[in-house]
């Protein structure tokens, strides 16, 4: 009888300690520090202004009306060198992400060959970007505007424009 409540009392205390106390929550990590905002439009915001330009530059049929004047009618795209565009900002933004951008979803579109070399396109894009303060009853805003002139590389002449606007926060 002894060796069953010997038993008894290591089963009991067998258990008690398999009932210990559950270890504490892992104490959360302090939420992380966030730069400040950046001044002038934000990468969402270049994307954003690039896919605008993509459609807009495409509309307007003057693509169809180019095609008609090449020798061959069945070319298929119009060959593009993008120069980097000027920031008119007051801001000291750079733009380099914006042409990046702008380059990739314009040879996402399929419409446009893009080139590396002014010599073998059949245009130069050249952009500007601008930005307006503007009151409003909720406070202040800026209203970004890109503009891609196309021009012919050899007279320089712009053959089409398109724009794109984004408005954000100051």
């Amino acid at each position: 009888m002894r060796t069953a409540t010997y038993l008894s009392a290591l089963l009991l205390l067998g258990a008690a300690a398999c009932k210990s106390a559950p270890p504490p929550p892992p104490a959360e990590p302090p939420p992380p520090a966030r730069p400040a905002p950046p001044s002038g439009p934000t990468r969402t915001d270049f994307a954003t202004i690039a896919k605008k330009l993509v459609s807009r530059c495409v509309a307007g049929g003057w693509i169809n009306e180019w095609r008609a004047k090449q020798p061959d009618v069945d070319v298929a795209r119009p060959k593009i060198h993008l120069r980097d565009f000027e920031d008119k900002t007051g801001q000291n933004l750079d733009p380099t992400y914006l042409n990046t951008t702008l380059e990739q979803k314009m040879r996402l579109s399929g419409v446009y060959e893009m080139t590396a070399e002014d010599a073998g396109s059949d245009f130069i894009g050249k952009g500007v970007l601008l930005r307006m303060a503007e009151r409003t009853s909720g406070g202040r805003i800026s209203v970004y505007t890109v503009t891609l002139n196309l021009m012919e590389p050899a007279s320089g002449k712009v053959v089409y424009s398109c724009e794109a606007t984004v408005q954000g926060e100051m």
